[in-house]
């Protein structure tokens, strides 16, 4: 059986569609009129999957293209919260996790140009998802950084939320971080919440996972149990934190994260569900 092929055009962090169609239609792959065109631009590229040849376009800010002048677009980041991503299964889910490997590759592909070992231009390679050196071989393949992210609530089941101090506006959120070389899990788990907040856990339990490309994470979700020491945030990346209950609730992330999930997820233990301070 001959594999459909379908394209994914993305442009500065947004995803495109035609003017006669919608995003629901991009996350599960267009049929542009204009294929023929972009099969020819140097940024298109294909991967393929189980039931589909996926053609993906990934432009820069500044790359001027015709033929896409009067289509729409949506930024990623917006789009998985209008879906509420994290809870999204069965197809819904397999069209959106193919969307995301598309943004994922196509932003990995545009900054593995040249090679990290000689600086050589980097070509696709056909038999599989990687890049390789056209001067000393080397392979490249799309990099994934595992991060966790920890609800921690304590004896009294308060939740800790933290400022970061890249965070927009006044948002608190749930500790996270990037897992280091030779960590286990539960030990980035540990040091994130020792490192950034200065308190002790314990009953750490895997709740679920994210992909979130930006630029390349895998987010990871677990729950954990207050076990001692005092709030102390390191003043870097973590200025403020505080235990919270559902009635003193700070600003929050928007939903589409697995932070917004876990949230939710404790505020749903309380019996909560919203609207009321920081809820949105």
């Amino acid at each position: 059986m001959d594999k459909k092929e379908v394209w994914y055009v993305f442009k500065d962090g947004n995803l495109l569609f035609p003017q006669n169609s919608d995003y629901g239609a991009a996350i599960r792959g267009i049929v542009p009129k204009s294929a023929e065109v972009f099969i020819n631009l140097e940024e298109h590229f294909i991967f393929y999957d189980e039931r589909d040849v996926c053609h993906v376009l990934y432009l820069e800010a500044d790359r001027l293209v015709p033929e896409l002048n009067d289509w729409q677009s949506i930024p990623f980041r917006t789009l998985l919260g209008s879906l509420n991503a994290p809870h999204l299964e069965g197809p819904e889910w397999q069209a959106l996790s193919r969307c995301l490997r598309a943004f994922h590759t196509a932003q990995w592909r545009q900054a593995s140009r040249f090679c990290g070992s000689c600086g050589a231009p980097q070509d696709d390679v056909m038999d599989e998802l990687a890049r390789q050196c056209s001067r000393c071989g080397r392979r490249e393949y799309p990099r994934i950084a595992p991060a966790v992210i920890v609800a921690i609530t304590d004896e009294k089941d308060r939740l800790l939320l933290a400022h970061n101090s890249k965070f927009k506006h006044n948002i608190y959120a749930l500790v996270a971080g990037f897992v280091e070389a030779g960590e286990r899990l539960e030990d980035t788990v540990h040091r994130e919440i020792r490192e950034e907040v200065g308190v002790a856990v314990d009953s750490v339990t895997y709740v679920a996972s994210q992909p979130w490309p930006f630029p390349a994470s895998l987010m990871l979700a677990f729950e954990a149990k207050y076990a001692g020491g005092t709030l102390c945030c390191d003043g870097r990346e973590i200025i403020d934190a505080r235990w919270v209950t559902p009635d003193t609730l700070p600003e929050l992330p928007g939903s589409g994260s697995i932070s917004r999930f876990l949230i939710d997820r404790w505020l749903s233990r309380q019996g909560y569900t919203g609207p009321g301070p920081g809820y949105r």
